[in-house]
């Protein structure tokens, strides 16, 4: 980082693999409830009908496949620890927990330090793997729904739905969090364009802060070191 006033989040592998999820759960989320709600099927009529449904099951592909593409091939390292650390978790993480929804009414509390993701943002990527696998697999089940007996489909309906229903609270959680929060929408830009200010990033993840300023530290050592040898 060349700006001391800012931070690298996120690279540009997780920034794709982000949006892309966002964008086909949006946009299949639409379509969907075009074909499950006959009011708003009504309105599009029978050609909107079929094309919500084309462009449901085209979007399929990309929200199942690409996400996790982009993620093992621009950026494992960075996937893989983003894993452990959603799948790690400690008494601060708890704490968080418990007083975070004066955090999110906009009430003024100190929250304990947290890493690079927060227990909310863990919570948040653990129901989005959740929900996008429960989803994905009983999606292609029905896309597929003549391979599958008829105990498969009757299970695999309330599922979907299900799953569409966690994600979408989900991601009203987290639009809100990231947009219209005061103290936290500085993080969208972290998402957009992959730094966010080194005072958002020492308030609300100082564990994570401190650890990148070490690796910059040693960094710079090391390269001191290799200009002396060099001389």
């Amino acid at each position: 980082m060349n700006n001391p006033e800012r931070v690298e989040r996120f690279n540009l592998a997780e920034r794709l693999a982000h949006w892309n999820h966002a964008i086909s759960f949006c946009l299949l989320f639409i379509t969907g409830a075009a074909l499950v709600f006959r009011g708003w099927g009504g309105l599009l009529g029978p050609h909107g009908v079929r094309l919500a449904r084309d462009i449901h099951h085209v979007l399929a592909i990309p929200f199942t496949f690409f996400t996790l593409l982009i993620l093992l091939v621009g950026t494992r390292t960075t996937f893989f620890a983003w894993l452990k650390e959603i799948l790690t978790w400690d008494k601060e993480d708890v704490r968080f927990l418990l007083l975070f929804p004066r955090e999110f009414f906009g009430l003024k509390v100190k929250l304990p330090e947290q890493g690079k993701f927060n227990a909310g943002e863990k919570i948040n990527s653990l129901l989005t793997i959740v929900g996008s696998l429960l989803m994905a697999t009983t999606g292609w089940i029905l896309l597929y729904r003549n391979s599958f007996s008829k105990a498969v489909l009757a299970w695999a309906y309330p599922l979907h739905d299900a799953g569409a229903l966690l994600m979408g609270a989900v991601i009203v959680g987290h639009v809100y969090l990231s947009l219209l929060h005061p103290n936290s929408r500085e993080a969208i830009n972290g998402m957009l364009w992959g730094t966010v200010t080194t005072k958002f990033a020492r308030e609300h993840h100082g564990r994570w802060y401190r650890q990148l300023m070490k690796q910059q530290e040693q960094r710079g050592r090391e390269g001191r070191l290799t200009s002396l040898s060099a001389d």
